[in-house]
C-alpha cells in the first residue's frame, strides 16, 4: 500500500471501531476508502466516483495535469498538455499549481501564472522569455476555503495531488525548481506534498510559495522543511486573510528554531508588525493593538522574541508604518 502514487494516508488517521490505520486509493474513476485489518487483511469501507475523473479525459484543454505555458503572440499565456506529466528539464523552473473552476488550462494560466511572478519579484525575465509550467486541476468548484481551511481534508483535488506528486517526484533531480500554488492551488499542492513525505522522497534544492492559499500554510510549511524544501522568509502570502497570517504565526517557533529556514526573529518582528497595520484601518490600530486577535499576535511576538526591548521595538515600528501608511 506504502509508495505507491495512486496510495494516499492520512497520519493519525484510524478507522473508529477497530483502531486500523485508513487508506484513500486512486482508482480510474473511484475513490476507494480502504481499511488494513489487524490480520493484513484489506476491506474497503467506501467507494466514491471522482467527480473530476471524466473531466480529466476531456480535450480542448480541460485535461488534469501538467501544461507546458508560454506567451503567445497576443502577449496571452498559451498551455500545451504535457503527455508524460514530467516538468520541462532546466535549471529554475516555475510551476504553478492553479486552483479549480477555470473552463481551461489557458484561463487558469492567465490568473495563476501572475501570482507565480510576484512570488519571483525582479526575477521573472526567464519566465517571460520561456515560460513555465502549469499543473491544472478541473472542477467545478474553488478548493479550500473558509469552511474547509485544512488542506488534508479537501476532497476535491485528491486525485489532481496524485497527478502533482508524480510530476514533483520525476523532477527532484531537476535544480532549483519553484512550486508556486496560487489561491486553492495550495490544497494541491500540500496533498502532493504529504504524499511525498509517505514515500520518503526529498526535494533538496526546490522552493514552495504561497500566493493567497485558501488554505492553512501552517501544515505546508512543515511539510516542506520534512521534504528539506528551501524556504524563503516570505513562504505565503496571505494578502488580508487573517485566519492566513494567523496560521503562518502559529508556525513562527518551529522556523525560527529550524537551522535551515531564513526566518529569524528580526523578521517575525518585522512581518507580524506589517501585518498588523495592513489588516486594520489607521483610525484602529490603536485598538487592534490591546485587543483582539492581532493582541494575540503582539503577546506571541513579544513571548518569541523576550526581553524588555520588544514594547520599544514594537513601538517604533508602530509609529514608522503607520505614518507611512498615513504618508505622514
Amino acid at each position: 500500500m506504502l509508495g505507491k502514487n495512486n496510495v494516499y494516508v492520512r497520519p493519525g488517521e484510524r478507522e473508529r471501531s477497530s483502531g486500523s490505520e485508513k487508506y484513500y486509493v486512486f482508482l480510474p474513476g473511484l475513490k476507494a476508502t480502504v481499511v488494513r485489518w489487524m490480520n493484513d487483511q484489506f476491506c474497503i469501507m467506501e467507494l466514491v466516483m471522482d467527480e473530476n475523473y471524466y473531466r480529466a479525459k476531456d480535450v480542448g484543454g480541460t485535461r488534469m495535469g501538467l501544461y507546458r505555458v508560454e506567451k503567445g503572440r497576443s502577449d496571452a499565456w498559451r498551455s500545451t498538455y504535457v503527455n508524460d506529466g514530467q516538468v520541462k528539464s532546466q535549471s529554475g523552473r516555475v510551476v504553478t499549481v492553479a486552483d479549480a473552476k477555470y473552463g481551461t488550462a489557458n484561463d487558469a494560466a492567465k490568473f495563476s501564472v501572475p501570482g507565480a511572478l510576484e512570488f519571483l519579484g525582479n526575477n521573472t525575465s526567464a519566465v517571460r522569455a520561456g515560460g513555465c509550467d502549469l499543473h491544472f486541476t478541473p472542477g467545478a468548484n474553488r478548493l479550500g476555503g473558509l469552511h474547509c481551511y485544512n488542506p488534508l481534508a479537501v476532497n476535491g483535488s485528491r486525485a489532481s495531488a496524485v497527478h502533482l506528486a508524480r510530476s514533483m517526484e520525476s523532477a527532484r533531480d531537476i535544480k532549483f525548481v519553484s512550486w508556486v500554488a496560487d489561491f486553492g492551488g495550495s490544497a494541491v499542492l500540500t496533498q502532493a506534498m504529504q504524499i511525498l513525505v509517505d514515500k520518503g522522497v526529498t526535494l533538496e534544492g526546490h522552493t514552495v510559495y504561497l500566493h493567497r492559499p485558501r488554505t492553512s500554510p501552517a501544515k505546508a510549511l512543515r511539510l516542506a522543511h520534512e521534504l528539506q524544501l528551501n524556504i524563503n522568509k516570505e513562504f505565503a502570502d496571505t494578502g488580508f486573510n487573517l485566519r492566513g497570517a494567523l496560521s503562518q504565526f502559529s508556525v513562527a517557533g518551529e522556523r525560527i528554531n529550524n537551522k535551515h529556514d531564513p526566518y529569524d526573529r528580526s523578521f517575525h518582528v518585522k512581518k507580524w508588525l506589517k501585518r498588523i497595520v495592513t489588516v486594520s484601518t489607521p483610525a484602529g490600530v490603536a485598538g487592534a493593538v490591546v485587543a483582539g486577535p492581532t493582541g494575540a499576535m503582539l503577546g506571541g511576538i513579544a513571548t518569541v522574541i523576550g526581553g524588555a526591548g520588544a514594547v520599544f521595538a514594537l513601538g517604533q515600528s508602530v509609529t514608522k508604518d503607520l505614518r507611512h501608511k498615513l504618508d505622514l
